[in-house]
């Protein structure tokens, strides 16, 4: 009996992943087990418009039910995705009306989606949805969502048929460098909670942009994150870079602009405006970020701010490039005292991050500021992640200290390195209102290249942005370590900068080594000088911003560069 149940069970599950799907999908034979959620049901229907370019007699029918405003179905596949040579995927679909969202999404350990709007209605056409540089990721399931954002009815507003799901190949498409000029490519926005872009004439042809054409987004009423994402056609690719450029007008100062790349992995930066009613130029800094896959960028205004379609939610955008940012370096230890860097903190989930003044100078820690972490209502990760300017150098250690504070006892305090690879430890704090030093042991784990640090508050519990969700932090050293400074206040200069051919370098005392790195952690040059002066050839780099680490009488100091 035993057995036999046994062998039944065998068959019965090969049977299971030979009759789900692969792709090509037209619906015409097999069996499809959907796995519908919050409000999305898909099925297997008859063709209810066999006309066009599809008379096909079977197709894929979503309704979208009252229930949330992500409601879709997912569809199991047999086995990974295989795209070959091809980089998209091509669905035809019908839908009542024009311009309604269709999404797509691969899903797997790192799910992508590409959304796509609706061009025609109660006719048949044929979407893309291109996933250039995402296709070699393991993906074993699609799903669909249908007009993302918005709450379905059940009705024919939401309700939406595709077929045909095949490898497709995109071609060209939107690409960094963007000014919105060509009439050939087609920008394709997809809006979210409110938020609306579009290209439009630019209404302001002057200062430092007078090109004619820019792109446009206005804030209606909907949710505070309500904006704008817009596809591209290949991911994108830094180069030697470290941040993107985009030239903003607004009728305000000091209004969020968030730049946000989307992928696997998405990042995201926020610059205020700093002019009104004029054109300028801000720099977001994806410094450490720049080696994820990228395939969209999103573009919010005012993030945290309801929008009501007028003047003060409408900016306009343009020449979307990719720049260098030039500034001091952050780098370990940490101690927030400096004037001159920018820590530059990405906070997720319900954490927020901030420099602030130390609020109980005493005991092991006297210092003047301090990190602060407030855990907000959100996920039960929320935290933020610390931007450095060049990878962790472990040396010889294998331990991370850093000074906490934290109104009780036996709270974690999660320490992860952020890179090419990732790595995490856990403490509890031991003590409470007052400061103490954890350890975080990383043995094994030394040689990755890290280029930020995440922390995380009661990993595990979702938190009320109160005391018991505060903690201060500082001091953040590989253990063992001593300070990096800025070459300047060793006495190292440097010059010049930018540099074409040869960079001279000279100490008050004998350099020991000299290491360069590029923006993605790369180490690219080392030398043993063993004297005061040194002209380095640097000839042999790409344009682009480098890491200069100088170790002279046992100190070492950093510095940025630009290679021209």
């Amino acid at each position: 009996m035993t057995k036999t149940f046994i062998l039944f069970c065998m068959v019965f599950l090969k049977t299971l992943a030979i009759s789900q799907p692969t792709i090509p999908i037209d619906f015409e034979s097999g069996t499809y087990t959907f796995n519908d959620f919050a409000g999305g049901v898909a099925t297997v229907i008859d063709n209810p418009d066999p006309s066009g370019i599809n008379t096909s007699g079977k197709v894929g029918q979503m309704v979208k039910f009252v229930g949330e405003v992500y409601g879709g179905s997912t569809l199991p596949l047999a086995g990974a995705i295989d795209f070959s040579d091809n980089n998209a995927i091509k669905m035809k679909v019908w839908a009542n009306r024009v311009g309604a969202s269709v999404l797509f999404k691969l899903e797997g350990a790192f799910p992508v989606e590409v959304s796509m709007p609706t061009t025609v209605a109660n006719t048949w056409e044929e979407l893309t949805f291109s996933f250039a540089g995402l296709t070699t990721m393991e993906y074993t399931a699609i799903t669909i969502i249908y007009d993302l954002g918005v709450v379905g009815d059940g009705g024919p507003d939401f309700t939406l048929y595709f077929d045909d799901i095949v490898f497709a190949t995109a071609t060209g498409g939107v690409a960094i460098p963007i000014d919105f000029e060509s009439q050939e490519l087609n920008y394709v926005f997809s809006d979210f909670a409110g938020g609306v872009a579009s290209v439009i004439d630019n209404p302001d042809a002057s200062g430092i942009n007078g090109s004619a054409k820019v792109g446009q987004m206005i804030k209606f009423p909907g949710e505070v994150y309500g904006g704008s994402t817009l596809a591209l056609g290949t991911a994108v690719d830094f180069g030697t870079y470290n941040a993107i450029s985009m030239k903003v007008w607004a009728n305000r100062v000091n209004a969020p602009v968030l730049f946000k790349l989307e992928g696997p992995a998405p990042v995201e930066f926020s610059v205020n405006t700093t002019v009104a009613n004029q054109w300028e130029e801000l720099i977001f800094n994806f410094s450490g970020l720049t080696g994820g896959v990228y395939t969209a960028i999103t573009i919010i205004y005012d993030l945290g701010v309801v929008g009501d379609g007028g003047p003060n939610f409408t900016m306009y955008f343009d020449d979307i490039t990719y720049a260098n940012f030039i500034g001091n370096v952050v780098q370990l230890p940490v101690d927030f005292e400096s004037t001159e860097l920018i820590y530059s903190f990405f906070d997720f989930a319900g954490g927020v991050a901030t420099v602030i003044d130390n609020p109980d100078a005493s005991g092991i820690n006297t210092s003047s500021k301090v990190g602060q972490m407030i855990k907000f209502a959100g996920e039960v990760y929320g935290g933020s992640k610390l931007i450095l300017g060049a990878p962790v150098d472990f040396g010889n250690n294998t331990s991370i200290k850093m000074k906490v504070w934290a109104n009780r006892v036996n709270a974690p305090v999660t320490f992860k390195l952020e890179g090419s690879t990732s790595a995490e430890a856990t403490m509890n704090t031991t003590v409470a209102n007052q400061w103490e030093e954890l350890t975080y042991d990383f043995t094994g784990n030394t040689t990755g290249m890290y280029t930020g640090v995440t922390i995380i508050y009661d990993l595990g519990v979702v938190g009320d942005g109160s005391a018991d969700f505060t903690m201060f932090f500082d001091d953040i050293a590989v253990l063992g370590s001593s300070a990096v400074f800025d070459l300047d206040e060793l006495g190292i200069k440097y010059y010049p900068n930018p540099v074409r051919d040869f960079l001279t370098v000279n100490a008050p005392q004998d350099i020991t080594t000299i290491n360069v790195y590029d923006m993605k952690g790369r180490h690219v040059l080392f030398t043993q000088p063993a004297s005061r002066s040194i002209d380095m050839n640097l000839s042999a780099l790409h344009t682009g911003v480098y890491i200069i680490k100088v170790t002279a009488d046992d100190k070492v100091g950093m510095a940025r560069i630009m290679k021209e």
